[in-house]
């Protein structure tokens, strides 16, 4: 049978193949924006203002207008086409990396305005769910699938490439360098999109509305768990920077030395995860990722509770490795227990919600995180975490799915 459904399998066409790398590329410079600068931004926000809530507020920023605008755009891509929007939105995405490169170029009170200025402008181009909707309009439902994972691929490489390189670049050539060249790509993306991408018609038909789904309990409980899951995101990385340069006195340029054995600790891990959540583990796995950020919040921020001498590298290593499991192992679950709990007819705009909640979380996160750190409150920033850890683990115990089925491929077309 598996030889036969191989052999049935129609295969992507020359122009489909040129969406495919058009959205492909879309999506992966979306996100590298957003990872490039995340181990750096809170030193480079520093060169313009003492104050470590306005840094935070900037780091966070880009979230905000992602998740303000992710909704929207989605359903005005429904009602004039995808293209327009997709271009529309790179372009934003490319103007306002290219305002985050040139903060330096006004007087030193507006330097940190420009900079918040621009993440909000960044973040504007909020086109992640019509990427993958445009998938839908193009590709044929037997190949759905292979296409939303094909799209999957370059936001995995970006995580990777964004927070490995983008202290290299930065410690080489400095951190607006990142956002000039993010700004570039953008551009030349949006040349990709207009050259590849045809113009499809809307659709027509209304938007499913919204007023269900935000009454579902089970999914309003796995919306707040994108949001916690992105605020701890959110709050290790503007934290990340000033631990191991204030407390290990490292260069951007070797912070690779203890991000590269984070990421392929959790690889491993975020495997065993996902093969647990395939067997029908997805809610206690995700419970005990959120119980995971306990004793990494101890070891990032207090780790003499635990016996570690704070000067050791061991516990940026430990508290950052537990980190990345507890974040890769919630990344690829939580989609998949929205799509499951959904009903059929809504799970594009379920997961659009769902998104929206994890970029709030990002901005609410980067936000907090800057306050306590401007206050110098480690233990109060520890605290935050430990209750966002109890909570998030609790709502993951309250979920009950509604469906046992897989996620169906049309599930991220929102």
């Amino acid at each position: 049978m598996a030889r036969r459904s191989k052999a049935n399998r129609v295969p992507f066409t020359s122009l489909q193949k040129k969406i495919l790398l058009a959205l492909a590329s879309v999506v992966g410079l979306r996100m590298l924006g957003l990872f490039l600068v995340l181990p750096v931004f809170t030193l480079y926000g520093l060169q313009f203002t003492h104050s470590r809530f306005l840094v935070g507020f900037a780091f966070g920023s880009y979230g905000l207008t992602m998740a303000l605008l992710q909704i929207p755009l989605g359903r005005l891509s429904d009602r004039i086409g995808r293209r327009k929007v997709l271009i529309l939105g790179m372009a934003l995405f490319s103007l306002g990396s290219f305002i985050c490169a040139v903060p330096h170029w006004f007087p030193s009170g507006m330097q940190i305005g420009v900079l918040i200025a621009g993440r909000l402008v960044q973040g504007g181009g909020a086109i992640i769910s019509v990427a993958f909707a445009a998938v839908a309009d193009h590709i044929q439902a037997e190949r759905r699938s292979t296409a939303m994972a094909i799209l999957g691929i370059p936001i995995g490489a970006a995580f990777i490439i964004g927070v490995i390189g983008g202290p290299i670049l930065a410690g080489i050539f400095g951190t607006a360098w990142l956002f000039w060249i993010t700004g570039v790509l953008g551009l030349g993306t949006d040349m990709l999109l207009a050259h590849y991408l045809p113009e499809t018609p809307p659709s027509g038909a209304e938007p499913a509305p919204l007023a269900g789904i935000i009454r579902t309990p089970a999914l309003l409980a796995l919306d707040a768990g994108g949001f916690l899951m992105n605020f701890f995101m959110s709050t290790f990385f503007f934290y990340f920077p000033l631990i191991v340069t204030g407390r290990y006195h490292m260069k951007m340029t070797q912070y690779y030395e203890v991000l590269l054995p984070m990421i392929f600790i959790s690889g491993i891990t975020m495997f065993l995860f996902t093969r647990g959540a395939d067997h029908g583990l997805a809610r206690p796995l995700a419970a005990i990722a959120f119980l995971v950020f306990l004793p990494s919040a101890v070891l990032l921020f207090r780790p003499a509770l635990l016996g570690i001498d704070p000067n050791h590298i061991a516990a940026i290593l430990a508290g950052g490795t537990l980190f990345y499991i507890g974040f890769t192992g919630l990344e690829p679950i939580l989609p998949s227990m929205v799509s499951r709990t959904a009903p059929e007819t809504a799970q594009g705009s379920a997961l659009g919600v769902y998104n929206s909640m994890q970029f709030l979380g990002s901005f609410a996160g980067g936000s907090i995180a800057g306050a306590f750190a401007h206050a110098l409150a480690d233990t109060g920033m520890m605290i935050t975490l430990f209750i966002a850890s109890l909570l998030g683990s609790a709502l993951m115990i309250s979920v009950r799915a509604k469906k046992e089925s897989p996620v169906h491929e049309t599930a991220s077309a929102s």
